[in-house]
């Protein structure tokens, strides 16, 4: 779960040597909201989580707590040499992810839980299970992340989605394929949860 987001952000922007002003500059974030999300006074939407995560180049699996795992990477730089076509362009090991030992990542004001299906934050895709409550919605602003692709798949409940100007209705066994920087809302229908996986390449999350 993403405990006091405020304080490792805070840390961890300060790790990097960066201002507020820098951070607001590369979200498009006000600095008094950063200030007050760093204090813990104000809850960022889950659009603005997204935006703050990747202006610092990292993923929101490392506000959830300290990579212990030495294979894994703390951030996004370590693909920027993995390229398609490139000799270490792919993984070539095996690794198993047990149940109970996912990456679990919970936003601290949406009833919405994420596991992390790939082993680490360093692959050329990443896998998700989500878990969106009733009455969950992903709130007024769009998420909108880099240019990619992504597929989810409903595996029990009814999840709508705004794509871009395409509004969907997803069902049981159903799925979706779309641009990765399409502007997207979520909203759960009904009174059970949804559950589905989401597939992206890039990784962004």
């Amino acid at each position: 779960m993403v405990n006091d987001f405020g304080t490792k952000l805070r840390a961890k922007r300060q790790s990097q040597k960066m201002t507020l002003k820098q951070l607001a500059e590369k979200t498009g974030l006000s600095i008094s909201l950063l200030s007050e999300i760093e204090r813990g006074l104000a809850q960022p939407s889950m659009s603005s989580l997204r935006r703050i995560v990747r202006a610092m180049d990292l993923s929101m699996f490392n506000f959830v707590e300290e990579q212990t795992d030495p294979n894994g990477s703390q951030g996004r730089l370590a693909l920027q040499s993995r390229r398609p076509g490139s000799p270490d362009a792919y993984i070539t090991d095996i690794r198993i992810v047990r149940a109970g030992k996912r990456k679990k990542l919970m936003y601290p004001s949406f009833p919405a839980l994420f596991e992390l299906l790939t082993p680490d934050l360093n692959r050329m895709i990443e896998i998700l299970y989500g878990k969106f409550e009733p009455g969950f919605s992903s709130g007024p602003e769009p998420i909108k992340d880099p240019p990619g692709e992504k597929c989810a798949i409903i595996l029990k409940g009814c999840l709508e989605m705004r794509i871009g100007e395409k509004t969907v209705r997803l069902e049981e066994g159903d799925s979706v394929y779309y641009p990765g920087d399409a502007q997207v809302f979520l909203r759960v229908i009904g009174d059970k949860a949804c559950h589905s996986i989401l597939v992206v390449t890039p990784p962004t999350f």
